[in-house]
């Protein structure tokens, strides 16, 4: 397993930046890793991306040394394991309500004595032939990356107990989902949605635990880094279709220049 450099930078309480892929799109992760993203956040709950898929993905995220991050769809210990197996560096929780539910989660990814998962000589480990697992089981352990989203009213009232979960390294603060927990859906920007960003900023700053969110269309991203946001995403699809609009827009008012011309 390599070294994680985006996990590097974060204990150093440096800024991480990751893109947000929905599709199995390996070049596009390639492209991210060359564009100097630190991570790829592969999308496997509101995304199809099957631990099939990831494996692919997350090969070419090796090629290009971009750290690779799958979202889980769920919790459960077996699918926690299917995606780490693939060799993803790490995973990010959704949905995380309560700090058993962060202790479980931790548990899951990490190998004894720090947890519970699953040893086998699958592609994470080399197949067992790269090393011995005990290493392996090891190596594992240092290198992984766990985060968890914060969406929900439940997890905003036990900020200071999963703050302080052992082996979480980062909270990112889900915008959309805890919108709707806060009854204005798809409000991002609304004083209530607001808040609970502040309050998610403030904690990490008091646990000295790296915190960000989504940085969406029409955001500043200056504001979130003053803020002290140390996890800074955005999304793929977002970029190309934020890109592409200007593109088209910028052709039609060209040609809608040069028509004037021609007419006078």
């Amino acid at each position: 397993m390599r070294r994680n450099t985006m996990k590097e930078k974060l204990q150093k309480g440096e800024l991480v930046t990751g893109c947000m892929l929905q599709g199995y799109l390996p070049s596009l992760v390639e492209i991210c890793g060359l564009a100097g993203f630190d991570f790829v956040f592969l999308d496997a709950e509101h995304g199809p991306l099957s631990p099939a898929d990831c494996e692919g993905l997350v090969r070419a995220a090796e090629v290009r040394g971009v750290t690779p991050l799958v979202r889980v769809p769920d919790l459960q210990e077996s699918t926690l394991l299917r995606y780490l197996d693939v060799g993803a560096m790490g995973v990010i929780l959704p949905g995380v309500s309560s700090v058993q539910e962060a202790r479980e989660a931790v548990a899951a990814v990490k190998y004894h004595p720090s947890g519970k998962r699953g040893l086998n000589g699958v592609r994470a480990s080399g197949y067992g032939m790269e090393r011995p697992l005990a290493e392996y089981a090891q190596e594992a352990n240092r290198e992984t990356v766990v985060l968890a989203i914060i969406e929900n009213t439940a997890a905003m009232e036990a900020l200071p107990e999963i703050l302080q979960v052992e082996g979480l390294d980062g909270l990112i603060f889900g915008a959309m989902d805890y919108s709707q927990a806060v009854g204005v859906p798809g409000q991002g920007q609304h004083p209530l949605v607001q808040e609970g960003y502040e309050k998610l900023l403030a904690a990490g700053r008091n646990f000295g635990k790296p915190v960000g969110t989504v940085v969406r269309a029409g955001e500043t991203l200056e504001r979130h880094v003053q803020q002290g946001a140390r996890l800074l995403l955005t999304s793929a699809f977002g970029l190309f279709g934020r890109e592409a609009r200007r593109f088209v827009q910028t052709a039609q008012q060209e040609a809608a220049k040069g028509s004037e011309n021609d007419g006078n």
